[in-house]
């Protein structure tokens, strides 16, 4: 049984990810009284603190700043999926978000932004091919996620990730180091671990904090495959577990399957998932979120794989 499924019997979806969070705020208290404690001022200190969580929110801001100047050049949704989210959004008590379709995705649909502001991304192809029962069953799971307040944890996550990861630096070796030097080591340290979609900064960020960044970042994907399920259960409570089982195995299965997706999320089938990816994955696969509402891949295949167009 996975942690995901133990943790879900023993607490609950929501108690589960929120003590992950608590392990996460310990951490942090951890890592910056173990900081003071190796000869780190408390000014010192709080400007880790204020520039590991400065450097993640500000380029967050930035990359959906980006994303939304995209939205403002993206293609307006059919009235028909307008209606859907409109309905979800009224339905899920949320702020409806603007609506776009991706002519160039294979497909997919993903809500950007970072809470306050939000914008649903939908490929025009899964507008047409999926049936209406089923494109609103993957469209709640995404509003599901703005209902729960989903986003806002991920940047605190990032954050704290971060600080630990700095803090373990700091005690291996920056203290070894003039002032100086070690404040410059580390505010690289902290640019890379913001920007580590780059190889090289990826690499430094983990041999710098001697892994400890891959122990954080590996509890925050469980966090999130908790808030995967709760936001599943949350679809499936307004649109029915055949309808959301449907749509979720018709968007995993969108080649090419290295792309992203908010919905299935990345190699989303577990047969198909490297020892690595079983690992790290923000998403549970298909098969066990399908499994956890009494269906099989087999019970959704066909209708999933239709191909139906929908008519305006």
């Amino acid at each position: 049984m996975s942690l995901t499924h133990r943790l879900d019997r023993a607490v609950g979806l929501p108690a589960a990810y929120r003590l992950i969070d608590a392990g996460f705020l310990l951490a942090l208290a951890a890592a910056l009284a173990a900081c003071h404690a190796t000869g780190v001022s408390l000014a010192g200190v709080a400007a880790i603190g204020l520039v590991a969580f400065g450097l993640e929110y500000a380029v967050s801001g930035v990359v959906t700043d980006g994303l939304f100047r995209g939205v403002e050049w993206a293609d307006e949704a059919p009235p028909r999926l307008r209606r859907v989210v409109a309905d979800l959004a009224a339905t899920l008590d949320v702020a409806a978000p603007a609506v776009v379709v991706d002519r160039e995705s294979a497909g997919g649909v993903n809500v950007v932004g970072d809470g306050d502001r939000a914008a649903l991304v939908v490929s025009s192809s899964l507008v047409e091919s999926l049936d209406d029962a089923a494109l609103r069953a993957v469209v709640a799971h995404e509003l599901a996620h703005l209902a729960l307040g989903h986003f806002s944890r991920v940047p605190v996550r990032e954050s704290v990730t971060h600080v630990v990861g700095v803090t373990a630096f700091w005690l291996l070796a920056l203290r070894h180091l003039p002032p100086q030097v070690a404040v410059l080591v580390g505010g690289a340290f902290l640019v890379a671990g913001v920007a580590r979609s780059n190889s090289t900064n990826a690499l430094f960020y983990v041999v710098g904090s001697a892994g400890t960044v891959v122990l954080l970042r590996a509890l925050a994907a469980r966090a999130s495959r908790l808030e995967e399920c709760h936001a599943d259960d949350l679809a499936v409570a307004h649109t029915g577990a055949a309808d959301f089982c449907t749509g979720l195995y018709a968007v995993g299965a969108v080649e090419p399957e290295d792309e992203d997706d908010a919905v299935a999320g990345v190699a989303p089938f577990a047969a198909r998932r490297s020892r690595v990816e079983r690992l790290t994955a923000v998403h549970p696969s298909i098969e066990f979120r399908l499994a956890r509402h009494g269906l099989t891949t087999d019970d959704v295949v066909e209708r999933a794989t239709a191909g139906r167009a929908v008519d305006e």
